[in-house]
């Protein structure tokens, strides 16, 4: 009787886990049905009903779908509309993003097309639990295949998001050249103030941005200064994690344009920025970034930011 009585736990038990299942695939069918109708709050909200599913890849990149929607991301715009305009060249790919059709759609720092984009970004950084964000934490948790699917959405979403960024701190023209803009009155992103940034600005090679000539963006340096910091480590990690995606991910095809050699040229950029001593580009969270030094980091924009944005 006790050996029935086990068996029909195991069953019900067995039952209950493929239900369960069951019914996290099919809010994962229902939300992408939902997606191709741009019903974002009501694909996150089916999603949401079965509980936050940290594990499971096709569930995280439908959740991440899911707030980029609702940040007016579409992967289909990226390459019908986008991608063309990217550049691999190390001094053409900051500017070329902020061409993109959707990156002046930011408009203050709080944005909830940007903020969004965030989200789903995050969504994907920090799937399986995971406290810091890396490729390689993540394979931990994913099968190679997962994890690489969810790489290539991450990364296409960071192009736009940075592309809004840049966009709108960096008061570029309709070329994308940094400071040269009607929106502001601003050259730089930043308004450096660290002697170490400054010199850095004199070298003559960042564009519009000098340290004669060091008008950052009234909206990254307004607030308190854990405001603005915050507003300048967005953009950074933005980038490293966009170094390390890039880093692990193969490209193939027409369709992706320049992008396959883009990481060779980023990585050879942020070396000769860690020679210089700041060696942050393995630095993907914004609480690692906030811990920094102010006068580090600013130098730290100058070299990637000022200088390849320009």
């Amino acid at each position: 009787m006790k050996v029935q009585k086990l068996i029909l736990c195991l069953i019900l038990l067995l039952s209950s886990c493929g239900k369960e299942s069951d019914e996290i695939e099919a809010a994962i069918q229902e939300a992408h049905f939902l997606l191709t109708d741009k019903k974002c709050s009501e694909a996150k909200s089916v999603l949401d009903e079965v509980g936050f599913q940290a594990t499971h890849a096709d569930y995280i990149g439908a959740y991440a779908a899911a707030y980029a929607c609702a940040g007016n991301y579409s992967t289909l715009t990226l390459f019908s509309s986008d991608i063309d305009q990217l550049s691999a060249d190390q001094s053409g790919l900051l500017g070329s993003l902020t061409l993109f059709s959707t990156s002046d759609d930011m408009t203050s720092s709080t944005d909830s097309d940007f903020t969004n984009v965030q989200s789903a970004i995050s969504t994907i950084l920090y799937a399986g639990n995971q406290t810091q964000s890396s490729s390689a934490n993540r394979e931990t948790v994913f099968s190679i295949r997962d994890n690489t699917n969810l790489n290539v959405q991450s990364l296409y979403m960071i192009l736009v998001n940075l592309g809004r960024w840049l966009h709108f701190y960096g008061n570029p023209d309709e070329t994308g050249e940094k400071g040269a803009g009607t929106s502001g009155i601003n050259t730089c992103l930043y308004t450096y103030t660290d002697v170490n940034a400054l010199a850095a600005l004199s070298a003559g090679e960042t564009g519009n941005c000098t340290n004669v000539n060091n008008t950052g963006s009234t909206d990254m340096m307004v607030g308190t200064p854990t405001e603005v910091k915050t507003r300048l480590c967005q953009g950074i990690i933005m980038f490293t994690n966009f170094i390390d995606l890039i880093a692990n991910v193969e490209f193939s095809g027409e369709d992706v344009g320049d992008l396959s050699s883009i990481g060779d040229t980023f990585e050879e950029a942020c070396d000769d920025i860690a020679a210089q001593g700041y060696d942050y580009c393995s630095m993907r969270d914004l609480a690692g970034c906030l811990a920094q030094d102010d006068g580090d980091l600013e130098v730290f924009s100058v070299l990637l930011f000022e200088a390849n944005y320009k």
